[in-house]
């Protein structure tokens, strides 16, 4: 029976390709190949056999490799074929070997959106239950639907009933393998994300196999050349029509080792190397002669470069000034940057690091001289906040220099006669501008840079456009965990919760190690503790006022104060503070300009963008924001944004100065009450808004959030239920309760709001929240009409729901009274209440009239003025039509209907909602039953891709 389900379902993954992500691959084959044959490990590997690689040993282990530039999710097609492959070969292999894994690598990162693969990846031996059972549960669905669509796709090529009835029998079949089976498939699954871009991704691995060529058993060949052979014979072999063949084993490397330089340059394949597009310097066999001339002519060339200065060397000490203490500690990371930045120092003589504070631009420098410790002489000036003061006033510098300035020399002359100084000193020298805070004018940095005898490596949180400027990287996440182990060594640390910790801080060095300082020197604090309190903003509790010490420091510290002390913003201007400090009630990634810009209106647009654009530019030339690639979003430091929230906490009215910004985000929002693509937008901002702004700091801004809030919540109606929201529903009215200054109409739309949370779940309370409403409403009936006939219209929809169709009736009395009074008939309600007459003579039994009625009313809604229409309320009638004529046994206008419903939704921009998914499989079943198979294979696709509006 395994027999014949495998041959119904396996899918052939012998993929030969010549792109940039087979080269990947062979990189990720390559690395493995090399370190079998370092360490001796008795394994053989297999390239493009079953999945990309497979390695054979003790235990039996294949690897998919992906080379991608979009993230992944568990709902990821690539992720959800390979993860069906992937269980096809466990079937294949679990009855020969005992231990059978799966591993699934990827350049790229978990799609943001992503929680469970990202716990998964977290707690990668699924230790904690919860966690496995959840595991097994997605994985379980994402087979159930892949068999499900080969089952379809395979009847669609058969015509043979036996050959039809045969994949039948294989799913069922398979199904009951996958309910037998999925705990001990699930837990052979490994995943590996290098969170790299393509590029960045090939060349980290490209660097650890050329550093693994240097190991003393590739007998000191030119990596470049044993680099290209080797990757020519995984290609080669990855070509055999033959799967044996495709084997990588320790003997045919040792074969290759046996041969000469010019007879394994033979080897090499050109025409591979071009076909994808690689630059691979070959090495030939003379290089080694040609290195050793090389060598010889450097060692006169400095010989006599020594001569030369010599005069002038032995009269200068090497450091000279006070150089921050590099030979005794341990740095961890920036391997690869370090050549990298070497490089561009040697060629250009300047460049400049920017990152973020905290985030190791001091720690890189300090790395860089202890790896590259052969200058002649070395300066490192810390700035405060001038560079002319910085060398000016370095008294151990001007001594070192013999330099003899007057009380009458001014800071500016010092300054110039202290560089002049430096410019005559001849040999390879280094001068480290180590900038924490800089306001002046250009025209001293641009002095400095001119040193051009010098090496010039800047520090500093700006990014300088006129310069080369790199960024510093983040360090990785092992050794992020390394530096809060090296300060903090009293606890056992949860391994996941550390690297959420990390992530939270985006891996920010210094408050990394003066958390672990902070823990170590605490009596009973834990990560956890401090963790949850980072989080709920509540770092400046008493609880963290620990002393703790820092080597730069002369006296201790204590976290908070000496965060807000590193990261000041004093050289702000007070329109670029305010609105840092919108920014940061924002997502710290991926803030879209051109929102901000709209957010304050389109009439005002082409004005505020000129404005809003400066304010932009001049953050991130001081390094507290940072533009995207494509200058379209803006990043702000997790850090920088948690303190800018920090001190506005401290204010005497706490957020005031975003009211407006507060007030314009409602206004948009609530623009899309009746089209949601023209507010969507906006939601993750209000989103954020809401929880950076704590309950208790609200007071100055309570009922413009209250107000956000609700139309927030209101908005989700579009993608989420109502009632799966009504917790949220609860809380907000308990709160605008509470809140005098609120205004009737305001707590009346927030009860109504409630009422319609209710309405699925608990008809009594939500009778009660619609009467609540009416009471707001009804102190100013003149005012608030529309308002009241909503509210009614819910409490008839409410009777109806729980066939109470007498109050139903009633009601609706009630409404064509109020109608009739306030001469009221042009309004998106009155479709809504031919939606009730249908309804109740639904119930009474008359479907036809009760589809004369909802037809009558979708015509009245075409009538409806267009700024008036609510085309959601139009999708949910033609559904109910749909709905109607299937009681009624005409299904081809129940399918026409439907597909009415579905392309509102589509044309309004609602591609993710609840609703449209529910609409897509009533579709599914009515084109099953109608025996429209192409268009029910097209409704499945959808179905399969759909993603599920997430807050």
């Amino acid at each position: 029976m395994l027999e014949q389900i495998i041959n119904v379902f396996e899918v052939n993954t012998d993929a030969i390709a010549t792109n940039r992500g087979f080269y990947y691959q062979y990189l990720t084959i390559l690395k493995k190949w090399i370190h079998n044959f370092i360490e001796n490990n008795d394994i053989d590997a297999y390239s493009e056999v079953d999945q990309d690689i497979k390695e054979v040993g003790e235990s039996l282990l294949f690897t998919q490799v992906k080379c991608y530039t979009s993230n992944f999710s568990l709902n990821s097609k690539e992720v959800k074929n390979t993860i069906f492959n992937f269980f096809i070969l466990y079937l294949k292999n679990k009855d020969l070997i005992s231990d059978v894994s799966f591993c699934f690598t990827t350049n790229t990162k978990v799609a943001a959106s992503e929680k469970l693969l990202s716990k998964w990846i977290y707690d990668e031996k699924l230790e904690d239950n919860n966690l496995r059972v959840l595991c097994c549960h997605k994985i379980k669905e994402v087979l159930y639907k892949e068999i499900k669509n080969r089952k379809n796709k395979n009847l669609n090529k058969q015509k043979s009933i036996e050959n039809r009835d045969l994949i039948k029998s294989s799913t069922e079949n398979l199904i009951q393998i996958v309910n037998l089976e999925i705990e001990n498939f699930t837990k052979s699954i490994k995943w590996k994300f290098e969170n790299l871009v393509p590029n960045e991704a090939i060349n980290k691995i490209k660097f650890e196999i050329e550093k693994l060529l240097e190991n003393e058993k590739f007998q000191n060949r030119p990596i470049s050349l044993l680099f290209g052979v080797l990757i020519s014979e995984i290609y080669k072999r990855s070509q055999d029509s033959n799967p044996l063949n495709r084997c990588l084993t320790k003997k045919v490397i040792e074969n290759i080792l046996n041969h000469s330089d010019e007879e394994i340059e033979r080897y090499l394949n050109v025409k591979f190397f071009k076909l994808i597009n690689i630059d691979i310097e070959l090495l030939r066999t003379n290089i080694q002669s040609i290195q050793s001339k090389v060598e010889e002519h450097d060692f006169e060339i400095n010989s006599l470069k020594k001569t030369i200065v010599s005069g002038i060397i032995k009269q200068l000490p090497k450091n000279l000034n006070l150089i921050p203490d590099y030979t005794s500690i341990n740095i961890y990371d920036w391997e690869n940057f370090l050549i990298t930045i070497n490089t561009e120092l040697v060629s250009r003589k300047l460049v400049s690091i920017f990152s973020h504070g905290g985030m190791g631009k001091t720690s890189f420098a300090k790395k860089y001289l202890k790896t590259y410790s052969n200058y002649n002489h070395i300066v490192w000036i810390t700035v405060e906040n001038s560079i002319l003061n910085a060398f000016a006033l370095d008294e151990i510098l001007i001594k070192n220099l013999n330099l003899d300035f007057s009380p009458k020399d001014d800071i500016e002359h010092r300054f110039k006669v202290i560089l002049n100084e430096l410019a005559k000193i001849k040999g390879e020298n280094l001068v480290i501008v180590d900038i924490q805070e800089l306001e002046e004018d250009k025209a001293y940095l641009n002095q400095f840079i001119s040193l051009s005898n010098w090496q010039k490596l800047i520090l500093t949180r700006n990014n300088i456009k006129t310069i080369s400027s790199k960024k510093l990287p983040k360090i990785e996440i092992e050794n992020a965990k390394s530096i809060f182990q090296t300060y903090c060594n009293k606890e056992d640390i949860d391994n996941k919760l550390l690297t959420e910790f990390i992530d939270f801080v985006e891996f920010n060095v210094l408050v990394i190690e003066l958390t672990a300082k902070t823990i170590e020197n605490s009596f009973d604090l834990t990560l956890e503790q401090f963790f949850t309190s980072l989080k709920e903003q509540n770092l400046n509790d008493e609880d963290y006022n620990i002393d703790i010490d820092l080597p730069d420091e002369n006296n201790s510290i204590k976290i908070f104060n000496y965060l807000l002390k590193k990261f000041s913003f004093k050289n702000l201007k007070s329109n670029e503070y305010s609105y840092l400090e919108y920014l940061s009630l924002l997502p710290s990634r991926d803030i879209i300009i051109e929102d901000i810009i709209l957010i304050n209106g389109l009439e005002h647009y082409k004005e505020n963008k000129v404005h809003i654009m400066n304010i932009l530019i001049s953050l991130d030339k001081k390094g507290l924001i940072e533009f995207t690639s494509d200058k379209k979003r803006v990043n702000i430091h997790k850090i920088i944004k948690e303190l800018v929230l920090y001190n506005e906490r401290e204010t005497l009215s706490p957020f005031v100065g975003n009211i407006f910004y507060i007030t314009w985000l409602t206004a948009r929002i609530k623009e899309g009450k009746n089209n949601p693509s023209i507010s969507y937008r906006y939601l993750k901002y209000a989103q954020s808004i809401l929880d950076n702004i704590k309950e208790k700091y609200r007071r100055a801004v309570y009922q413009p959030l209250i107000m956000l809030e609700n139309e927030l919540l209101y908005s989700y109606r579009f993608y989420i239920h109502f009632e799966n929201e009504l917790d949220k529903w609860i809380d907000l009215a308990s709160r605008a309760e509470k809140y005098q200054a609120i205004s009737n109409i305001n707590l009346g739309v927030i009860y109504n709001n409630l009422g319609l949370a209710y309405a699925h779940t608990d008809y009594g309370k939500a009778l009660e929240q619609f009467k609540k409403a009416l009471d707001s409403f009804n102190k100013s009936d003149k005012i608030y009409q529309p308002e009241i006939i909503t509210v009614l219209n819910n409490i008839s929809n409410v009777y109806l729901m729980n066939n109470d169709i007498v109050n139903a009736l009633d009601n609706f009395k009630k409404i064509q009274n109020f109608r009739k009074k306030h001469n009221i008939y042009n309004d998106q309600q009155l479709v809504i209440e031919y939606k009730i007459l249908a309804e109740s003579y639904k119930m009474c039994g008359d479907i036809k009239k009760a589809i004369e009625f909802m037809s009558e009313g979708i015509k009245l809604h075409f009538t409806l003025k267009p700024e008036i229409r609510n085309d959601f309320f139009l999708s949910a009638c033609y559904n109910y039509l749909s709905k109607l004529f299937l009681l009624d046994n005409n299904l081809d206008m129940g399918i026409l209907h439907q597909e009415n419903a579905i392309n509102i939704l589509s044309e309004m921009g609602i591609k993710n909602s609840e609703h449209l998914l529910l609409m897509y499989e009533i579709l599914r079943q009515l084109y099953k039953v109608k025996g429209l198979s192409n268009k029910e294979k097209i409704i499945i696709e959808k179905i399969n891709t759909f993603k599920i509006f997430e807050i």
